[in-house]
């Protein structure tokens, strides 16, 4: 029997150790390659401690504090009410269709609610004083207020701008739906629309089935499933924020077709668009629109 030395052992012991480390590091890469749309969420949490002899409980989103909740009311502990809004959260960031740049701030009586594309997506209560039911714990803020602090805390995280604080003046006045179209920064600029005010209004109507895959006025080939909408005279590329006058729906839609070819119709939408202004089965609604490229307000001849 050869016996090797306890320097050869160390040698070899460490040469091992180094072979498994690189195929280790290389089932490790190969992983990260068979999933290149791996995505690291944001951290939603609920903490719970005592204070002054009272339960707190407070709702964070990578750490910063949210929504603070103390005591018990007739809606639950203070952890059963974090805990409930950091599930709504959770499940409301890992949704894949979620797109943070549309989302609004709004309220339903004491209710805080997150919009988007016209739809509410979030509900939940808001932090309650233990002496008065049902009152907001911080009644200068109200529901909404929570609702814009959470609103730009989930756009802060997946990078879209943050709606400014004269949101929720103009919310007073004109409503969340049109309160954050009128705070929507132009592209390149810091300035913001001042007000919201259509440019035009009138019956819309949609087109889609045979049409779909041919081309359109400006050379694309008609989705009926995007957000595009025939005009008569407005530049191609034009941005149009559309409002379904009897829903309150709305969505952003670009110009790259002509027409309506009906005399009492000002614009004709695509499918996805009608869809998303739940106005597919009625087939023609009262619609608001607005330009939002000023640029381009200045219609062709």
């Amino acid at each position: 029997m050869q016996l090797v030395s306890t320097k050869t052992s160390k040698l070899l012991v460490g040469a091992l150790l180094a072979a498994s480390l690189s195929v280790a590091v290389g089932n490790f890469s190969q992983a990260l390659a068979a999933t290149p749309d791996l995505d690291i969420c944001p951290e939603v949490a609920a903490a719970t401690w005592e204070e002054n002899d009272q339960e707190c409980a407070t709702v964070t989103i990578n750490g910063k504090d949210l929504i603070t909740f103390r005591g018990e009311t007739q809606a639950g502990s203070a952890e059963d009410r974090a805990e409930d809004v950091a599930d709504k959260l959770k499940d409301l960031i890992d949704d894949g269709k979620l797109d943070a740049t549309k989302l609004v701030p709004s309220s339903e009586g004491n209710m805080a609610t997150i919009r988007m594309d016209g739809s509410t997506v979030l509900k939940f209560a808001v932090p309650e004083s233990p002496d008065t039911s049902g009152s907001p714990a911080n009644p200068s803020e109200g529901a909404i207020g929570y609702s814009y602090r959470v609103v730009n805390a989930i756009r802060c995280v997946l990078g879209a701008p943050q709606l400014p604080a004269s949101f929720l003046k103009l919310a007073e006045s004109q409503g969340p739906d049109k309160a954050a179209v009128a705070c929507m920064q132009k592209a390149g600029e810091t300035s913001t629309l001042a007000n919201f005010s259509p440019n035009f209004s009138g019956h819309a109507s949609w087109y889609g089935g045979k049409f779909h895959g041919r081309r359109t006025s400006n050379g694309e080939r008609y989705d009926q499933d995007g957000l595009t909408a025939a005009h008569r005279t407005l530049p191609f590329g034009t941005k149009l924020l559309v409002m379904n006058r009897k829903t309150g729906a709305s969505c952003v839609v670009s110009v790259n077709d002509r027409g309506p070819f009906v005399d009492d119709r000002v614009i004709d939408l695509s499918r996805g668009a009608a869809s998303k202004l739940k106005m597919l089965s009625a087939g023609v609604a009262v619609v608001d629109c607005m330009v939002l490229d000023p640029s381009k307000q200045q219609q062709e001849d």
